[in-house]
C-alpha cells in the first residue's frame, strides 16, 4: 500500500468526499444494504463538516483514483488537493461517548489497509481527547463489517430492528485502553 495521508477535511473537500461517499457505499448497496450515501451530494457534505465534529480524509501520494463518470462532482468547489480521497470517516462528538460513522474507503482501495489506518487515526484521537471507549453502528448481518469490527475489538451492545429496512443494525463499543 501507497503511504497515506490523513488530515482533518475542510469544506472545499465537500465534492470529493460526496463522490468518494457515492462510489463507497455502492459495494453496501449491490450487497443488499441500501444507503442514501450512494446519492449524497456535496452541499450535504458540506453542511456535515461544518457541525461539531471531525472528519478525517486519506489521500494515498499522488495515485490515481478512478472517479469514472458516476462520480462527477455535484458542485462546482473544488477539492484542495489535485487527488481525489482513497478513504474518509468521521468522529462524532454529539454523545456521552465519541461515535466512529461514515467510514468510506474507495472501491479500488478496499483490503489495502485504508479503513484499518483510518480508525487507528480515529481511535488515537478519541483517546488523546480522554475518552474511555468509541461506539458506532453497522449493519447486523453485513457479510465482512461486523467481524472485522469485532477483530478490533469491537463488541455489540445493542440490536437494532427496523420496519422500514429488511436488515437490522448493530451498536458497538470499544475501550480505549
Amino acid at each position: 500500500m501507497s503511504r497515506l495521508d490523513i488530515r482533518r477535511a475542510t469544506g472545499a473537500d465537500a465534492p470529493a468526499i460526496a463522490r468518494l461517499y457515492r462510489q463507497a457505499y455502492a459495494s453496501a448497496a449491490q450487497l443488499g444494504y441500501p444507503s442514501r450515501m450512494t446519492e449524497i451530494d456535496a452541499e450535504t457534505v458540506a453542511e456535515w463538516l461544518e457541525r461539531e465534529a471531525v472528519t478525517l480524509v486519506a489521500s494515498a501520494n499522488g495515485a490515481a483514483v478512478d472517479t469514472g463518470p458516476a462520480a462527477a462532482p455535484t458542485s462546482s468547489t473544488a477539492s484542495t488537493d489535485e487527488d481525489e480521497f482513497v478513504g474518509t470517516v468521521r468522529l462524532l462528538e454529539e454523545r456521552d461517548e465519541p461515535y466512529l460513522e461514515r467510514l468510506a474507503v474507495h472501491p479500488d482501495w478496499q483490503g489495502e489497509g485504508v479503513a484499518t489506518t483510518l480508525v487507528d487515526r480515529v481511535e488515537e484521537l478519541a483517546r488523546d481527547r480522554g475518552y474511555d471507549c468509541i461506539q458506532l453502528t453497522t449493519f447486523d448481518e453485513h457479510p465482512f463489517l461486523l467481524e472485522w469490527y469485532r477483530e478490533r475489538g469491537y463488541e455489540p451492545t445493542e440490536h437494532h430492528e427496523s420496519s422500514r429496512h429488511d436488515y437490522a443494525f448493530v451498536s458497538m463499543e470499544k475501550p480505549l485502553e
